[in-house]
């Protein structure tokens, strides 16, 4: 690393981030822990879209299996009991396919709704019997259109099969990633504030009267349990991206819809019961960030965040605890990031695959294939199991 970059990490930060890094018996992965297995879509250079799907042994990529789709995916999800996966298309696509994790067998394909469109994540609950979508009721164009669909995950001994059985409402337009909490009954959903159309492709509707929100739902009911906003003045901040580390602690990442020049936070934290807790870089950093983050994680502890700013060519590195800004590296085009080891790893819509160590404040290089990468560009999110 840089000792420019270094110079940018207050010492106080600096010393704590060694000092915990080091002493933390959380963040070491087990040599007993079977290898994860990560996926993330991908286009080629023939502008051909795909699944691709990898493991990390030894500090050796290994491609598992490929299968090519009908149009970009945006996010997987991999179930934790059944080895199943979900890969869903990126909006307003229409179309998610449900695989086998371990073969790699793409067990179905399945269509939206008539009037409905993906908006490119799900999230499975904890037992696997269910599998819930972030839709667009998209012919409503006054109301909420936001809807949570739900799957049952139908299994027999020769087949399993995604079948629709439910939908609610999201309380918001525009949901779009969503995740289980920790008591594995609440979803929580970022209503990320934009209206689109399929008629329109991707072309957002509503810059000027979106209206943003973070929403907790009664997975069973659809009850909304609680239901939080940013500040009126951020209410061009589209909330998109969601993790949650294992203190209950989420954290969001938000893409501004405003004017270019105007000082936003594009990252908050929250806690059940409370206000949302915006973070914000040093000037000089956030006014380099484009106003967009791509994907949010937190590492293996919980304690550290990595949000991806693909604009910028930027990863930043951040202490959930406090809110403060800690670190940033350059990374062209850099988007999708999961917890692994002692950091993280990441993704590039350059078709780059690298491992950043905390500890060591450094962009590790992992052996790879050539021909896996090569005109290879990944799409926005990674996800690992």
């Amino acid at each position: 690393m840089s000792s420019k970059i270094i110079q940018n990490l207050p010492r106080r930060s600096l010393l704590s981030l060694a000092v915990m890094l080091s002493l933390s018996p959380c963040l070491a992965l087990s040599n007993d822990k079977a290898a994860p297995i990560f996926l993330s879509a991908a286009t080629d250079s023939d502008d051909k879209h795909w699944l691709k799907a990898f493991t990390i042994e030894n500090n050796q990529l290994t491609e598992l299996y490929s299968h090519q789709l009908r149009a970009r995916a945006h996010a997987a999800t991999l179930s934790s009991k059944v080895d199943l996966f979900v890969a869903v298309a990126r909006r307003p696509g229409r179309f998610m396919v449900l695989g086998d994790t371990l073969s790699g067998n793409i067990l179905q394909e399945i269509e939206a709704p008539e009037g409905r469109h993906f908006y490119g994540h799900g999230v499975f609950s904890s037992d696997d019997e269910f599998f819930y979508t972030t839709e667009s009721a998209y012919d409503d164009l006054q109301g909420d259109s936001g809807r949570i669909g739900v799957w049952r995950v139908n299994k027999s001994s020769t087949t399993v099969a995604l079948e629709r059985v439910n939908e609610f409402p999201s309380y918001g337009v525009g949901p779009h990633e969503l995740l289980l909490m920790p008591d594995q009954e609440t979803l929580v959903v970022a209503n990320g504030g934009i209206r689109t159309h399929p008629e329109s492709v991707r072309e957002k509707l509503n810059i000027d009267s979106m209206q943003p929100s973070l929403v907790y739902i009664n997975r069973s009911t659809g009850e909304n349990l609680e239901q939080r906003s940013l500040p009126a003045e951020y209410h061009q901040a589209s909330i998109r991206h969601l993790d949650i580390n294992p203190q209950g602690q989420l954290a969001m990442s938000m893409q501004f819809e405003g004017e270019p020049f105007l000082r936003v936070p594009l990252l908050a934290t929250h806690q059940r019961g409370e206000a949302i807790r915006p973070m914000l870089a040093p000037e000089q950093v956030q006014s380099q960030l484009s106003q967009y983050v791509g994907s949010i994680r937190y590492d293996e502890s919980g304690r550290f965040l990595v949000a991806s700013c693909p604009r910028a060519n930027v990863l930043t590195f951040w202490d959930a605890g406090s809110g403060e800004f800690l670190n940033q590296v350059r990374a062209r085009d850099a988007c999708g990031v999961c917890a692994y080891k002692d950091g993280f790893l990441y993704s590039a819509g350059t078709g780059q695959l690298r491992y950043y160590d905390l500890p060591q404040q450094a962009i590790m290089n992992m052996t790879i294939s050539e021909d896996f990468t090569t005109g290879l560009f990944w799409d926005n999110h990674l996800a690992a199991g």
